[in-house]
């Protein structure tokens, strides 16, 4: 599972403005079927208006809203068919964990979010095979590429914290302004207190997953893994590689105990990961 969210630029990565071309861009695949915490098949003109109506204090040239896409690995489609309702349901179990992230005591009613699952992608100049020229840019991308595109505004649901500071039920002058992007990591001091952590996200999305699906994930396909194989050092690299190794030995003991007694000789494949598992100190 991959969480992105994207940071800034000049076109669609500009979020200063309007929303409505980034929505726009995202009716390329099919028009309309938008949903939100709590509601279906949103279409792209009420995603603009609600979107852009909900902002307070802020300047012309601060962000007004943030994308987060929500990328399932084609083994976590697999294990949910690439079910079009399980995905709305994880994508609404992520904006909750993407809420409670900023530790300000809020949860997905305090935003305002609209979302859509894609289910084809296509090559761009980041992919290795288009640098090296074994496929063209815009290529269609083979196997399940099912995806999903969160926009959320920065501002909190205004509606929701009018009704509560009418109801007396908080005392806050102003509506939360919320940046997944902000530099600050559980901050308590200070102008901008809570923050936002992205790699402590990155894994409560994942483990969502897992827990809503029943997926057993291997310990190759975390965040965790993947992280500190690009950013760790070469000890703790080397402890993971061994832990995946044991994960594997053990993988294949268990698939014995369910052959016959004619397809339980052990490969000598596994034999030899055995002895190397042994001599590695976890």
């Amino acid at each position: 599972m991959v969480a992105k969210i994207p940071n800034g630029g000049s076109g669609l990565g500009q979020r200063s403005g309007s929303c409505g071309g980034l929505v726009a861009y995202l009716e390329k695949e099919v028009q309309g079927q938008w949903f939100s915490l709590d509601r279906e098949d949103v279409s792209a003109g009420e995603v603009v208006a609600t979107l852009d109506a909900n902002k307070r204090n802020l300047n012309r040239d601060a962000d007004k809203y943030y994308q987060v896409v929500l990328a399932p690995s084609q083994a976590e489609l697999r294990h949910i068919g690439s079910d079009p309702e399980k995905l709305r349901a994880y994508t609404r179990t992520a904006m909750e964990q993407y809420a409670a992230n900023f530790g300000k005591g809020i949860e997905g009613r305090d935003l305002v979010y609209f979302a859509k699952v894609e289910h084809e992608r296509t090559t761009n100049h980041q992919d290795r095979a288009v640098q090296v020229g074994d496929v063209a840019r815009g290529q269609a991308k083979a196997g399940p590429q099912t995806h999903i595109h969160v926009i959320v505004s920065r501002t909190e649901n205004l509606v929701r914290y009018t009704e509560r500071k009418q109801a007396g039920e908080m005392d806050r002058k102003n509506p939360y302004h919320l940046s997944p992007l902000t530099n600050h990591k559980n901050t308590q001091r200070g102008v901008v207190t809570g923050g936002f952590e992205r790699k402590q996200y990155s894994e409560q999305v994942e483990q969502a997953f897992d827990q809503l699906f029943g997926y057993e994930r291997p310990l190759t396909e975390t965040f965790r893994y993947a992280h500190a194989m690009q950013h760790g050092s070469p000890e703790e690299c080397a402890v993971l590689r061994a832990q995946v190794l044991r994960e594997e030995y053990q993988r294949q003991l268990a698939l014995q105990t369910t052959q016959s007694p004619q397809q339980q000789a052990v490969p000598e494949s596994v034999t030899h990961e055995k002895r190397r598992v042994r001599g590695l100190r976890l």
